[in-house]
């Protein structure tokens, strides 16, 4: 019978707790008492959200590598917190603002881009059958498209979706599917109804390549023989801190070169395939503020849209409420962030400028 060490065992468990980045899940300075503190929910108007089906050809783990690495690398804020859900016929990667879900004193620990995280965005925490949903939320209003469970379209603003923009919603989330939805009315949903944890989906982690699958095998492979022939702990301990540190170089060495230019042109072929499929761009964002501002019966006097920033001209006739309307429009759309109003050159004009999104 083998006499392996309880030591050995521990140091195990420690080092499989670890993210291939070697940073560990949790620790004991998580909460006063040791134990993990309860997952936050995330209020929806701090999040954005993106979804991309697996296209025809690109393997799962190619194509799950490379939206880990958009989510990594595309976030539309410059402190975020993200995570990524994995269903079926596609992945959807949610993004928040940190510094602002922090500034909240709802989180029980700092977010960063490169800190896991186990708080969750308001929208993945209720649970609703497949289809369009119109959801009044503490801060605003959702559209929310649910298939199998899980959320593969997700549209926030300020105010109540009206019919145009409804169909606007639909169209530009599902463009293959049935764009004659009516726009439901809006239903509560209180955060007391909500719980924090993944309705529909599981969380995508990074994952781990041949060499540190290998690596860690050696590793159970040598405290399985070390604690067999030796029964020391030490010696035991001391080849685990030598093959964790080998693992973290490793693993460094694979993202910087390998494993980084596989995955980014697994991006470019992803990129490609959401253009070929249609989806959101600068363009077609724009023609959607456009018939928004038709819609809101004020005058364009003007437009200006480069790579970096949209600038509107617009003839409001004293009538502020219609144009407050537009800028959440826009704020609401994926494409356009940071939209800003000021008072224009001539009586009753304004300019709303945005910033163009990643």
């Amino acid at each position: 019978m083998l006499d392996i060490s309880p030591t050995a065992f521990r140091l195990w468990r420690k080092l499989l707790s670890r993210f291939p980045n070697g940073k560990a899940l949790g620790s004991e300075a998580d909460s006063p008492t040791g134990r993990w503190a309860a997952p936050a929910i995330i209020p929806r108007n701090l999040c954005r959200f993106e979804y991309f089906e697996r296209p025809t050809g690109l393997r799962r783990q190619q194509f799950e590598a490379a939206c880990l690495l958009r989510a990594e690398h595309k976030a539309p804020f410059v402190d975020a917190g993200s995570i990524v859900i994995r269903g079926r016929d596609g992945v959807g990667i949610w993004w928040w603002d940190a510094a602002a879900w922090v500034s909240l004193n709802d989180s029980p620990q700092g977010g960063s881009q490169n800190a896991p995280s186990r708080d969750l965005p308001e929208s993945l925490c209720a649970s609703l059958p497949d289809g369009w949903h119109h959801i009044y939320l503490e801060n605003g209003y959702e559209a929310r498209l649910v298939r199998r469970q899980m959320v593969i379209a997700s549209t926030w603003r300020r105010s109540a979706f009206g019919a145009a923009e409804w169909q606007d919603v639909v169209a530009l989330a599902d463009p293959d599917g049935d764009v004659a939805i009516p726009l439901p009315p809006a239903f509560h949903i209180e955060r007391s109804q909500l719980t924090a944890r993944v309705r529909g989906g599981t969380v995508l982690r990074r994952p781990m390549g041949a060499v540190e699958k290998g690596l860690l095998a050696g590793l159970l492979l040598a405290s399985v023989l070390g604690g067999w022939w030796q029964g020391e702990a030490a010696t035991l301990a001391e080849t685990a801190a030598r093959s964790e540190a080998e693992a973290a170089r490793l693993e460094r060495f694979v993202a910087r070169y390998e494993l980084f230019s596989q995955i980014r042109s697994d991006l470019q072929e992803l990129n490609a395939a959401q253009r070929a499929l249609g989806q959101t761009t600068a363009a077609t964002d724009l023609a959607t503020i456009l018939a928004q501002v038709a819609n809101a019966n004020l005058s364009l006097s003007s437009m200006q849209l480069d790579r970096e920033q949209l600038r509107l001209a617009v003839q409001t006739g004293g009538d502020v409420d219609r144009l407050r309307t537009v800028a959440a429009q826009i704020e609401a759309l994926p494409g356009f962030v940071h939209v800003a109003a000021q008072d224009g050159e001539s009586e009753g004009e304004m300019i709303l400028s945005a910033e163009v999104g990643p």
